[in-house]
């Protein structure tokens, strides 16, 4: 068997279904069509494939895999990689490396050293020194990928391995070390149950808890015991942005919707203190510090106490956080195991009705000859039933996580990791592929989505069908906001936040999608609504902010 056969033989036994990627010369060796079963994603750019394999693992929890070529392949994939380390999503990011004899670092044309650009935004990263290696080492990538916590992998492939005949004794079940598996397993010690027997003890004794829901409750998929706790104790919850969908914050009396640094100026009104100012005891459930809500965001008001209940145990994590108590493990286990069982003990219902009415009505004037963003998410909830609603990377994202109704879990993608410009094209492609049956929104702003734009052509080579929402201000708006919260108006370089005038409408039906512009919100629901859903629609809407730019935390 030839390596390139073995690799995408294991690869399917692993139930790898695609490979998204750019092909390169390497090609001539390996076809990505030796077996049938995988499909080989072609995207514009190396950026585009590593997004959309970081998304597609977050939202399947299933390992993913990107392939790219030699030299500036390779390194295009950086950002893609560092935002799957950040997300704690299972990808194995596949390289191919010149011919084994002329591997010279530096040296040679397009030879860098991939190990070493790598190793620093992977948990693990080799590069074959001898075509056997990919028994053990592919193996190996895959479960080190795919244990918590969960991150990217890298395998460095010299092009002339892909041809060569792997030996039958290679092949073996017993050739390669077994890794353990029992690692990282839980046992009830008497340490842990006693702490279990504290945290009952501190949930019983606190007068006004809240919860903070984070993303390791979408790895875990702990969504039901999450609602369970919570409402078994009745605790209200806020949730990080890309736990949204746990239940609609507008139909859950306990979902006080989510948290961003910017929510006050948005939404005008003092959210954060009305939440925490009298909360006396703070569960961070799941919680990343990488889900961008810092320790400031709930330190304010009366003194109080803080739980930190994670999958995996993190000391760097518990040093900046500096939780009164910390439990980790199973998170669905925990919660089974801290849920409330007598009424009596049931905390007495915290009325939050007036911010709910801010999230709903939001409480400033109706600005009818300008279109902000938060109109607009009050015409995209109106289709949020079944529907996935991505973003890309600016101020408006904010406006979308906290104005976003999402009512099932995996509804609402945003990158809060590294938070790259441009990630929205590549989430929204990653989204509607593995989720074909379903309505997908991109939201994005001019900025973002340019950098990918030629990426529009893949909705058409794929037919993937979105509905791109693309609000257009021909600025980097949020970089502007900070110069102007800093920097005097005289003193304040505007020109390098300013883009170039483009027709989206154009360049959207240049690559064979739908293009519509709307000048009025009115006019987005209509077209959104007459969309026949045969391909994708790109939609430009002029923008204006008319909130205040604060930020909360």
């Amino acid at each position: 068997m030839k390596l390139k056969e073995y690799l995408l033989n294991e690869l399917k036994l692993k139930n790898v279904k695609r490979i998204f990627g750019v092909p390169g010369r390497e090609n001539e060796e390996i076809q990505f069509n030796e077996i049938e079963g995988i499909n080989f994603i072609t995207t514009r750019v190396e950026f585009t494939a590593a997004v959309a394999g970081d998304v597609s693992g977050r939202i399947t929890n299933n390992l993913q895999v990107v392939f790219s070529t030699m030299g500036p392949g390779a390194t295009n994939l950086t950002t893609g990689i560092a935002s799957a380390m950040l997300n704690k999503s299972p990808v194995l990011y596949l390289t191919s490396q010149l011919e084994s004899n002329d591997i010279y670092y530096n040296i040679t044309h397009q030879c860098v050293n991939q190990k070493r650009i790598f190793d620093p935004i992977t948990k693990y990263s080799v590069e074959l020194e001898s075509p056997e290696q990919i028994v053990c080492e592919l193996d190996k990538a895959y479960k080190i990928a795919m244990e918590e916590p969960r991150g990217p992998v890298h395998i460095s492939i010299p092009t002339d391995f892909f041809n060569r005949e792997l030996l039958d004794q290679y092949l073996s079940d017993t050739y390669c070390e077994v890794i353990n598996d029992e690692k990282g397993k839980k046992t009830e010690t008497p340490d842990y149950l006693k702490k279990i027997e504290n945290m009952q003890n501190m949930l019983i004794k606190s007068k006004k808890p809240v919860c903070l829901l984070g993303s390791e409750i979408c790895r875990s998929e702990a969504f039901d015991e999450t609602l369970t706790f919570c409402k078994s104790w009745n605790i209200p919850f806020i949730t990080s942005a890309n736990v949204k969908g746990i239940s609609s914050m507008f139909e859950d009396d306990l979902n006080l919707g989510s948290a961003s640094c910017y929510m006050e100026g948005i939404l005008r009104y003092p959210a954060l203190d009305k939440i925490f100012n009298e909360s006396d005891l703070i569960l961070l459930i799941g919680y990343q510090y990488v889900d961008d809500l810092l320790p400031k965001m709930w330190n304010r008001g009366i003194e109080k106490k803080t739980v930190l209940i994670n999958m995996n145990s993190n000391n760097q994590l518990q040093a900046i956080i500096e939780p009164n108590l910390y439990l980790n493990g199973s998170l669905p286990v925990l919660l089974n195991k801290l849920k409330n069982e007598k009424e009596n003990e049931k905390k007495e219902f915290r009325d939050f009705s007036d911010l709910k009415k801010v999230l709903k009505y939001q409480n400033c004037q109706n600005y009818r000859d300008k279109i902000n963003p938060y109109q607009v998410m009050n015409v995209l909830n109106k289709f949020m039933e079944d529907s996935i609603l991505v973003t890309d990377i600016g101020y408006y994202r904010h406006h979308a996580i906290i104005f976003t109704d999402s009512k099932i879990p995996f509804s609402f993608i945003s990158d809060t990791g590294i938070s790259s410009f441009g990630s929205g094209l590549p989430a929204a492609i990653a989204a509607k592929i593995n989720f074909p049956d379903k309505k997908v929104f991109l939201v994005c702003g001019d900025g973002g989505f340019h950098s990918v734009s030629g990426d529009l052509a893949t909705l058409i080579k794929y037919n993937l069908p979105i509905i791109i929402v693309l609000l257009n201000n021909s600025q980097f708006k949020l970089i502007d906001l900070y110069q102007k919260k800093k920097v005097k108006s005289e003193k304040q370089n505007k020109e390098i936040t300013k883009l170039s005038s483009v027709n989206f409408k154009f360049l959207a039906k240049a690559n064979g999608c739908y293009g519509e512009s709307a000048n009025s919100i009115s006019e987005l629901e209509t077209i959104i609504s007459n969309w026949n859903g045969t391909k994708p629609i790109l939609i430009e809407l002029p923008l204006e902010y008319t909130d205040e730019f604060q930020i909360s935390f």
